[in-house]
């Protein structure tokens, strides 16, 4: 067995793979998305792995069981991208739905293992996989792009930068060796260098990621909310006058009516600095903005779902400020823990009883 640059390629990329994964998990602090990070890579190791073995022909049969792994590559990728910028608690049940082409081919290849099948098209669903939920991947970033823009949240303009970073970096990654092999660069190369072609992407990937992760605290690490405003020249004696108006305002102006109510909108009707209304928001309410006015927006549908039986819950909705039947339901699911049809049934119910 004799060792090339290839094989220095990735290794590297399977030691800084394993630094990372050591580096989230030691850290202090463990948001729900980093957790989802480190199970991206560790897959992605499993894959260079699974490689390696094939390449050298060792233990073929695991390598052929660790190639499946591949399959959890996009889509980990694009779902902690939405755990990131979406601020997910804990996994949905519909993350099983994802996992669905991985747990297929993890079957058919153990099924190989007793019986003679053909070979499996894991490149090909791989290439779809990376196409379709980079797609996805880029389509979460613009919406949360313009919630950026509407919140002038540094905080999430980092968010948005790294998770752009996380999605393009992968893509190009991934696209660089078919793209090197259709328009021609690829095919006349010794067997060195086009795998350096298909690894070497992977390595620079994966050192902006760990360069760019050390120095960005709010994606690691997660600062907690009285170490974000350290330095906030707001004091305790004034922001505990702005909560007052601002509950003054939202009370009487009922605001939170209006669909498109931003952070910079709020902050010109209630006379407080888009800056200091954030802040009195997370550490006050412990909510962030949207959270705060979607949960004002649900109460007020509670009140229409039990008082107002003549309107329909899509009448409710859109009265409410919502401007869609699934940020409604998400929203109202998240606040209330039940469906606004639930909500309706149960509190029209206690109120017969009574």
């Amino acid at each position: 067995m004799t060792f090339d640059f290839a094989d220095i390629v990735t290794f590297t990329s399977v030691f800084e793979l394993l630094s990372f994964i050591i580096f989230i998990i030691l850290k202090a602090r463990k948001p729900y998305y980093n957790k989802v990070l480190v199970i991206f890579f560790a897959f992605q190791t499993l894959g260079i792995i699974s490689w390696i073995l094939r390449k050298y022909n060792i233990y073929p049969d695991i390598s052929n069981i660790l190639f499946v792994f591949e399959l959890v590559w996009a889509p980990s990728l694009f779902l902690y991208a939405e755990a990131l910028t979406k601020q997910r608690a804990k996994p949905g049940i519909y993350w099983f739905y994802h996992g669905i082409p991985f747990l297929f081919f993890l079957v058919y290849a153990m099924l190989r293992l007793a019986i003679e099948l053909p070979s499996p098209p894991i490149d090909l669903v791989v290439s779809i996989q990376v196409i379709g939920y980079n797609l996805a991947g880029l389509y979460i970033l613009v919406r949360y792009h313009r919630r950026v823009k509407e919140n002038f949240s540094k905080d999430e303009a980092d968010i948005r930068n790294w998770v752009a970073v996380v999605l393009l970096g992968y893509a190009l990654a991934c696209l660089i060796p078919p793209i090197a092999y259709y328009i021609g660069i690829y095919q006349n190369q010794t067997i060195m260098v086009k795998e350096v072609i298909s690894f070497l992407p992977f390595l620079i990937f994966y050192n902006i990621l760990f360069f760019n992760a050390i120095g960005n605290p709010v994606i690691i690490h997660e600062i907690p909310k009285e170490e974000k405003y350290l330095g906030s020249q707001l004091t305790n004696v004034t922001a505990k006058q702005y909560l007052e108006k601002l509950n003054q305002v939202v009370e009487s102006e009922r605001c939170y009516l209006e669909p498109e109510l931003t952070l910079g909108g709020l902050s010109k009707i209630s006379g407080i600095s888009s800056r200091y209304l954030s802040q009195i928001i997370n550490q006050h309410k412990n909510k962030s903005f949207y959270d705060y006015i979607n949960g004002l927006r649900t109460d007020y549908a509670c009140k229409l779902l039990v008082t107002d039986s003549k309107k329909t819950i899509l009448e409710i909705l859109f009265e409410s400020g919502f401007n869609s039947k699934t940020s409604f339901n998400t929203a109202f699911k998240k606040h209330t823990g039940l469906t606004p049809s639930q909500y309706k049934t149960k509190n029209r119910k206690n109120g017969s009883d009574s």
